[in-house]
This record gives C-alpha cells, sequence and structure tokens, in this order.
C-alpha cells in the first residue's frame, strides 16, 4: 500500500489536503479530506450589528463573494421581519447579481481550475499512441488548456487559447457586476429588505452589452455552435432522449469531419465543450462516437454505496412573477431552480431545512455534542495544539472542515445536482445512459459537463430578467431599523456557484449577533468522516478511483495521480468558503507533493 497525498490541491488558494492510500493495482482503497485552517467568522461576527454581516461575510471567499452576501441579507431579511416584503425588483437585482457571479465563476473554475489538467503531460503520451489523430487532439488540449508559465519537455508552452479567453470574460463579468454593487469582488449591493441600489435604463443597457459580448465567447470558443441553438436542443429539449441524441448528432457530424483531416480546432467546430463532451467519456467517445481513445472520466468520481450518499439543492433564484417578498424556507416551486434532495438511486424527495445538522466528530472543534443543527451550533476550535494532528487515520479527527449530512446522510452540492433536481433534459439524459450502460450514474465527466451546461441555463435566464423583468422604476428597499432585530433569528437559504449555500443568524436583546453559522458548499462536498463514519462525498467519490491517466491505461504513476487531480478538482474546491486559522506545529507533507 502506497500513501498518495495531494498538497495542495487547489490552484487558486491552499490549505486542502487530500491524502490516499493506494494498492499496488494504482486503485484508491481509502481517502482523507483534510481542510488545513478554521474558518474565524462564525466568532467575529458575535457582538456585532447584524446588518454588517452582508458585507463581512463576503470576505469568506473572493471568487464567491455575491453568494455569501446575498445568503446573509436573506438571514438578515427574516431576522428583521421584512422577508414577505422585499420588492419585486430588489429580487431580480439578487437574481441578476447572483448570475453574473455564477457565471464567472464557472468560466474560471473550467478554464483556469480544472482546465489545465487537461494539458497534463500525461496525455502527450497516452494521445500519442494514436498517430495523427491522438497528436491533433494532445495539440488541441495544449493550446487551449495550457496554463499561466508552463514548461513540457524544457521548453515554455504558450497560455492557452481558451484559458486567456477566459480571464478575459471573467474581467468583464466582474465589471458588470460593478455596475449595480459598485465594484467586484465583495460588491455592497446586498442588504437586509432589498439592494442599495436601482439601475438607471443606462446601466441596463451596458450590462447588455456585456452579456452579449459574453455570449460571443461562448459561441466561438465554449460552444462552436450558437447558444440559442444549444439552449434550445438541450434545456428546452421535449425529452431527455431527445437532447443526448442532439448532442451525439452534433459531435458525430464532427468527428465524420475532423477524423478524415485530423482537424479539431475552433474552425473546424470544436468548441471547448465538444471536445471534453467527446474525448472526455468513454461511453461517448470510444461506444457511441468509434473514436480510438478517451480520457474515460465517466469511469471515475461515482458513488459505490446510493445508501451513504445524497444530492442537495437549497433554491436559487427568486421568480418575479410572485412578486414582492419570498418564504426562506425555499418550499416547493418558490425558486427558478428548485429546492430539492434526491437520494442516491436518483430519487426525488421535498427539501425539509429541519434534516441539515453538522458533525464535528471527525473535526478540530470541541462540543459536549457531535451532531447540531445550524441554528444551535458552535464553533469552538481544539484549544491544545498537540490533539491537532493530521496522521493519525480515519479513526481520529483529522480536518478544520465540519461534516454537514442531510438526514443523516452526506451529500453532494453544486451543477450536478441542481441539474438533476431541476431535470435539466441534457444532464438527466446522460446520467439515465451511464445507469443502463453499467457506468456510475454520476461521474468526473458528468459533473464537469453539468457546470458548462448550467452556465448556458442561467444566461437564458439573465437575459429575461433584463429585458422583461427589471423595473428601473421600481421600488428596491423597505426601511428598517436595528431594533427590529431584537431577540430574533433568521436563515439565509440559498446556492453559491459550488452548492447549497446557508447562513444562519440569532441577535439577542440589544440586537447584537449572538449566533452565526454558514454552512457553505466546500464543507458539504469536501466534508470528513460524519459521527456515523460515513465518508464525506469527495472522500466516497476518490474510493475505488483509479489514479493515472485513462484507468492506469499507462500503468501507475503514483507521482502523477491524474484521476486523484481530476475527480476531486470537479468539484470546484474552496478552502476559503470551507475553513479559515493555522496548523499550529505545521507540520505533516505528504509522501508526494503534486501543485
Amino acid at each position: 500500500m502506497v500513501e498518495v497525498t495531494v498538497d495542495q490541491l487547489t490552484r487558486i488558494e491552499g490549505h486542502y489536503r487530500i491524502t490516499t492510500q493506494v494498492n499496488e493495482e494504482g486503485v484508491v482503497t481509502e481517502a482523507q479530506s483534510m481542510g488545513l485552517m478554521l474558518r474565524g467568522f462564525e466568532r467575529f461576527l458575535q457582538n456585532q450589528d447584524p446588518r454588517d454581516a452582508a458585507l463581512l461575510t463576503q470576505r469568506i471567499c473572493g471568487v464567491c463573494p455575491t453568494s455569501h452576501s446575498i445568503a446573509a441579507a436573506n438571514a438578515l431579511d427574516q431576522l428583521f421581519g421584512v422577508e414577505d416584503a422585499v420588492p419585486k425588483d430588489a429580487l431580480v437585482m439578487r437574481n441578476i447579481h447572483q448570475s453574473l457571479n455564477l457565471i464567472a465563476s464557472h468560466a474560471t473554475h473550467i478554464y483556469v481550475l480544472w482546465g489545465p489538467d487537461l494539458a497534463n503531460p500525461a496525455y502527450k503520451t497516452l494521445l500519442g499512441n494514436y498517430g495523427d489523430t491522438g497528436k491533433a487532439v494532445w495539440n488541441e488540449l495544449l493550446g487551449r488548456f495550457a496554463p499561466i508559465s508552463y514548461r513540457l519537455d524544457g521548453v515554455d508552452i504558450p497560455v492557452g487559447r481558451g484559458y486567456v479567453a477566459a480571464i478575459g470574460e471573467k474581467r468583464r463579468l466582474h465589471e458588470a457586476i460593478s455596475l449595480f454593487g459598485a465594484k467586484m469582488p465583495h460588491s455592497v449591493a446586498a442588504h437586509v429588505g432589498g439592494v442599495t441600489y436601482g439601475p438607471t435604463v443606462a446601466d441596463i443597457g451596458q450590462l447588455a452589452a456585456y452579456y452579449w459580448k459574453f455570449m460571443d465567447f461562448v459561441e466561438n470558443f465554449v460552444l462552436g455552435v450558437s447558444p440559442e441553438t444549444w439552449v434550445e436542443n438541450t434545456r428546452f429539449a421535449s425529452s431527455p432522449q431527445k437532447a443526448v441524441g442532439f448532442v451525439v448528432d452534433r459531435l458525430q457530424e464532427l468527428v465524420d469531419a475532423s477524423l478524415v483531416s485530423n482537424d479539431f480546432s475552433y474552425a473546424a467546430g470544436w468548441g471547448d465543450v465538444p471536445l471534453y463532451a467527446a474525448f472526455g467519456s468513454e461511453l461517448v467517445g470510444e461506444e457511441v462516437l468509434g473514436l480510438p481513445v478517451s480520457m474515460k472520466l465517466d469511469r471515475i468520481g461515482g458513488y459505490s454505496d446510493p445508501s451513504k450518499i445524497g444530492y442537495l439543492v437549497y433554491g436559487l433564484f427568486f421568480k418575479p412573477e410572485l412578486g414582492d417578498g419570498y418564504d426562506p424556507t425555499c418550499p416547493p416551486d418558490s425558486r427558478i431552480v428548485p429546492p430539492g434532495f434526491l437520494n442516491g438511486k436518483l430519487e426525488f424527495q421535498k427539501f425539509d431545512h429541519s434534516k441539515i445538522t453538522e458533525s464535528i466528530a471527525h473535526s478540530f472543534y470541541v462540543d459536549s455534542e457531535s451532531d447540531r443543527e445550524p441554528l444551535e451550533g458552535t464553533t469552538q476550535p481544539e484549544p491544545e495544539p498537540d490533539e491537532i494532528e493530521y496522521s493519525r487515520g480515519i479513526e481520529s479527527r483529522y480536518s478544520w472542515i465540519k461534516a454537514p449530512h442531510y438526514d443523516g446522510i452526506p451529500c453532494e452540492v453544486g451543477p450536478l445536482s441542481r441539474m438533476l433536481v431541476m431535470k435539466d433534459p441534457l444532464i438527466t439524459g446522460l446520467a439515465d445512459l451511464f445507469r443502463e450502460k453499467g457506468y456510475p450514474v454520476t461521474n468526473t465527466y458528468l459533473r464537469m459537463l453539468a457546470r458548462m451546461q448550467e452556465i448556458l441555463v442561467v444566461a437564458s435566464e439573465l437575459i429575461k430578467w433584463l429585458a422583461e423583468d427589471l423595473n428601473p422604476n421600481g421600488k428596491f428597499a423597505v426601511p428598517t431599523d436595528l431594533s427590529m432585530a431584537k431577540d430574533s433569528e433568521g436563515m439565509g437559504l440559498w446556492e453559491a456557484p459550488r452548492g447549497a449555500l446557508g447562513h444562519w443568524i440569532k441577535t439577542g436583546s440589544d440586537s447584537k449577533v449572538t449566533l452565526y453559522q454558514a454552512v457553505v458548499p466546500s464543507t458539504w462536498n469536501l466534508a470528513p468522516r460524519n459521527s456515523a463514519g460515513i465518508p464525506g462525498p469527495v472522500e466516497q467519490a476518490l474510493s475505488g478511483a483509479k489514479i493515472s491517466v485513462a484507468e492506469n491505461a499507462l500503468g501507475v504513476d503514483y507521482t502523477n495521480p491524474l484521476g486523484i487531480l481530476h475527480t476531486s478538482r470537479a468539484y470546484d474546491p474552496c478552502l476559503a468558503c470551507a475553513v479559515h486559522a493555522i496548523d499550529f506545529k505545521g507540520q505533516q507533507k505528504g509522501k508526494f507533493r503534486v501543485v
């Protein structure tokens, strides 16, 4: 048995470690998800003016600050008792802010945080075994996804075209958020009772111009066809079979032309999504399209025991047609992306916020109870440095991340869960196809494709909010006073790009904060084992995975565990969200360090 540790896992910032036990066949037998820092926000919000929460909690994360500000504002709406009076146009503004942040975050993840692994040198070796076709595909992967300051075989590699274009689009989307929120990151738009700024007609026109420029990027780089054509035939397809059929037919046209010319370029219609959709999946690429090779990402990242995993969605985006106000408990049909829970067999259950609890059984916290509901939660870090030890094994404590669960079950949150709960025809159809053909129903390939699809789903809603639902002459806030928050509590349920996000708050007789708890997407996805010993989602997804390229097609390489990187990074891990203090000793680096 070999211990393979990836530390740090993420490209965006560190403090997150994956430690695995790998057998001689190169298969992961056990995984530990380790957050190496403590998040202190729950503690320093104590005794603060609750209205500051919408500003301060944004500092949890610079990638998805908008999500935290809106979740906090939602919690404050209930705390101040105005949730049923927040004006419709203020809710539409929150939708717009969130949609822009979600699209920017997804683009960053796909191209900058996950995509560079497609330029891993192992793919050069793998694809090089398949003649001119393999070499042409490798050249496209390298030419699109190579990161900044990348060297291969001693040669400096130019930054990928898709990588560079995505960075430019992220900047454009941040400028769009700044039109309404003054700046980005950490805009000042969300506030208890509504938003701080009502847009002008000129603002709306400028934002629409940003939108259409971004859609040019989607057509030319992402899809290779017009976004309208893609959305019409996938998101609004009459059945999952027709959505999958549209994509397969489109890919087959590209394959038939390119296998003759070995041209897999943007000019030949190979957007980044078609290239990934064809060559990322063994089932789609090799079995359906007849390609000679694939990355086999549909073979990894699944869950072996459906009784120990779920898929959770709180709900996202207010429905403008419902008018002023909203229900903070997220009942059915209250959000555009509906709330819901799917068990491991993808059977739907109505969402019930009271089933959310967090466990500290394997985390570095002290409490008289190992499991608590968020409104009764505590965040008391282990005070003894000698007790903060990351190498004592799965029976001990090993992470600063808590372990949330829903009715006792760890849950995956994020784009894949949202697309499944809202029954997106393409993602649902592919999940059905994987089940039918004996592949993991949810897997690394589908997880990334769902993120790509969600960009199109959200973009189609965004333009509607701008063109039809937002009234620049509308009302954008209701008045509030600090005394309204006396001896109260609130809950803000929302969705960040990475998944289900909840903020919970209580106040005392002076209206100051007495409790604040944030249960965030990466806390769900990167959780350690819970009080029942059930591993968190990433830990489960890694169990049974082959660590090297394309199911160990080139043999086992413990120093380049691409299977671990692909699967773990597909969740878009964000340790800034999950945890925030220190490893007091600065101890243990893994036997293998992969950056």
